[in-house]
């Protein structure tokens, strides 16, 4: 047991073989403390600066790999989006994957838009752009419905709209 008492500034502490007091000056109370505040700050200066490294390469990370599979209008909007939602990062990755098998060599786009059921809310639309006829195009987008969209849908937390786009 220790016991700091602070009319005494005398600092005593219990062991087995009885009660030992070692007299403590207050400037070395302060000295400790604030050795230990440094301390403390600097580590935890030096673990902020290392989440904003991580934060500046993460977002960097997430418009070359978005840009990579998308073309981004106003990419500056829609990266900042993604970076807000950052849920949505996986998901478009898969989604192109899912969306190249049923609308293959199509571009798609990404766009921020306003969400037509709630008004001031915005949600980023995917736009698969492609030559097929309205008839086939709207089969296949069916088809991506049932097969994977629909059941991913919950992911997107109604953040992420994939819809076509005709030639």
């Amino acid at each position: 047991m220790t016991i700091l008492t602070t009319a005494t500034t005398e600092w005593y502490s219990e062991s087995a073989t009885g009660v030992s007091g070692t007299v403590v000056r207050p400037d070395e109370i302060l000295e400790a403390t604030s050795c230990l505040t440094t301390s403390v700050i600097s580590r935890f200066l030096s673990r902020l600066q290392g989440a904003l490294s991580t934060m500046q390469t993460r977002t960097a990370d997430t418009a070359s790999s978005i840009e990579s599979f998308y073309s981004l209008k106003s990419k500056t909007a829609v990266i900042q989006f993604i970076d807000e939602h950052s849920f949505l990062i996986p998901l478009l990755l898969e989604a192109r994957e899912e969306i190249a098998a049923f609308f293959p060599k199509s571009d798609v786009s990404l766009e921020i838009t306003t969400d037509p059921e709630a008004e001031g809310d915005y949600q980023l639309l995917a736009s698969v752009s492609t030559s097929l006829t309205a008839e086939d195009a709207y089969r296949r987008l069916k088809e991506f419905d049932r097969a994977w969209w629909l059941d991913e849908l919950g992911r997107s937390q109604s953040l992420l709209c994939i819809s076509i786009d005709l030639q």
